[in-house]
């Protein structure tokens, strides 16, 4: 056991990540995320499938608000223990590699210092689990080789099949690795039966998702059509290769670049420098502003810059001072754009002076002051309490009966989960899963609804009544000076109009 693993630098940087991740999303005036609203709702109600998704993030919530209550906590916790494994692993990778503790401490540390990893690993979603699945991954390809063990693609078609069922990004990650392996000399996998049959191990996991979405008309592949066609901004291929830099923090980008020298230096794994080069070519091809979708590879390529760089400092006394402090310097100084640490106020002055609030989704309603990741856990409270004094508007006779009709996953997430401590009814809502899910059963007599159009419900209902504005002054803009309407008297049934307001984006 080398003296590094006895100090336990990756120990100790993981569980450094696992408290910088959680502890403080957990604090202050930021609530739950957006998507974190609904993935609530998908955890309630556990299925093969869902319109933007496979079944496992919904899964994992699901046994962790069983396990740990219905509160924050349990959100937050998954996607931190996610980065810590990540941290973790970083600094095992490293040291597999041939890294000291100074190396080690390097790679770890720049993982932690990395933004866009901040982000990913400070609320639940899915995109926390896909960087785990990617590295983990990544590092099986490595093994591969250092071992010379080609059956251990049999594991690496286990993580890859799961990871499917996390996110079906993780078919771009396989085809790029085919085209790696094309272009290497890794290449002579492909002529051996175990990579085929690590493949047909990650197809079979894959089944019952393709089960689902076969029966429900294929849902997923009409969502990311619309997401890449209407939804996300297009940039020039420098403006996306910036946002890559910019993400991932500018203090990381030597680490990470040395670190891809090294990938490309080893003969037996040049494979994996050319998968990330792949990765970055096809989001520069693409147009593609989400810093996020490839951050599943930065990881690895820490893990070798942490290698490479000690090589450099180990006759550069005065480098291996710098280096530390350039990424703690670095660190601190973006520590707001991925941390939930500044008031809103005051993060507002931050992102304007940092420029660190671009807009990555199209429309006047996603341009805002504060970071998306920021502007959309504002406001859920705010909301549920003015549906609520809406709602205390009916006869007690009516508040038995009204049922609530929100335009976003994330308005619909927020009145049925935080709306049930103010006693809210029945939820509806025609954005993505939430459309499957399907419009009331029995006739309406009333009805509050979220932000809608009145002249888009006057053919629907006889009387329509302003409730009240909900305002949100930092959150999203599309959010703020919501109308809230009861409407009663329906003159039509909702279902037989339910498959005009479908929406999968």
């Amino acid at each position: 056991m080398t003296p590094g693993w006895r100090r336990g630098v990756p120990v100790h940087f993981a569980v450094a990540g696992f408290l910088l991740h959680l502890a403080p999303g957990l604090v202050g005036p930021y609530g739950p995320f957006i998507d974190e609203l609904y993935y609530v709702s998908c955890a309630a109600r556990l299925d093969w499938g869902y319109v933007d998704h496979p079944p496992f993030s919904p899964f994992v919530l699901h046994l962790a608000r069983a396990l740990l209550g219905e509160g924050l906590l349990p959100l937050r916790i998954p996607a931190a223990f996610a980065g810590a494994l990540v941290v973790l692993g970083v600094g095992l990778l490293a040291r597999r590699l041939g890294a000291g503790r100074w190396g080690q401490a390097i790679a770890c540390g720049a993982t932690l210092a990395a933004t866009i990893l901040q982000i990913l690993f400070g609320f639940y979603s899915m995109n926390a689990f896909e960087v785990l699945f990617w590295f983990t991954c990544t590092w099986i390809l490595v093994e591969i080789e250092l071992q010379n063990r080609s059956r251990l693609w049999l594991l690496f078609g286990l993580v890859a099949g799961i990871g499917l069922e996390n996110k079906h990004t993780m078919a771009v990650f396989g085809v790029a690795l085919g085209a790696a392996l094309l272009l290497t000399s890794a290449r002579r996998h492909l002529a051996r039966r175990w990579i085929w049959l690590g493949l047909a191990l990650a197809l079979i996991l894959l089944v019952p998702n393709v089960l689902w979405q076969a029966t429900h008309g294929w849902p997923s592949l009409e969502f990311y059509r619309n997401t890449t066609v209407e939804k996300n901004v297009a940039m020039p291929p420098h403006a996306v290769f910036g946002m890559q830099v910019l993400f991932m923090n500018p203090g990381t980008l030597p680490v990470w670049l040395l670190g891809l020298v090294f990938w490309l230096r080893r003969r037996d794994l040049r494979h994996v420098g050319f998968l990330y080069l792949l990765l970055l070519a096809l989001a520069l091809a693409t147009r593609t502003g989400r810093p996020d979708r490839i951050a599943g590879m930065y990881p690895v390529l820490l893990a070798a810059g942490g290698v490479m760089l000690e090589r450099l400092a180990a006759e550069r006394r005065w480098l291996r001072r710098l280096a530390p402090a350039w990424l703690l310097a670095w660190g601190v100084l973006l520590a707001p754009a991925g941390l939930p640490i500044l008031p809103p106020a005051s993060l507002a002055r931050y992102a304007t002076t940092f420029h660190l609030s671009p807009q990555i989704e199209r429309g006047a309603g996603k341009q805002t002051p504060l970071p998306q990741w920021f502007a959309d856990r504002l406001g859920w409270d705010e909301l549920v309490a003015d549906v609520a004094a809406a709602r205390d508007r009916l006869t007690p006779a009516e508040r038995e009966r009204v049922v609530y009709f929100a335009p976003s996953y994330g308005q619909a997430g927020a009145l049925e989960w935080l709306g049930r401590e103010r006693g809210l009814g029945p939820v509806y809502c025609t954005h993505n899963t939430w459309f499957l899910w399907g419009p009331p059963a029995d006739p309406i007599e009333v009805a509050i609804v979220l932000g809608d159009d009145p002249d888009h419900f006057e053919p629907l209902f006889g009387e329509i009544e302003l409730a009240g504005i909900h305002d949100c002054e930092l959150c999203m803009p599309w959010r703020d000076e919501t109308p809230i309407w009861i409407v009663r008297r329906p003159r039509v049934r909702i279902a037989d109009r339910w498959n005009d307001w479908k929406q999968y984006e």
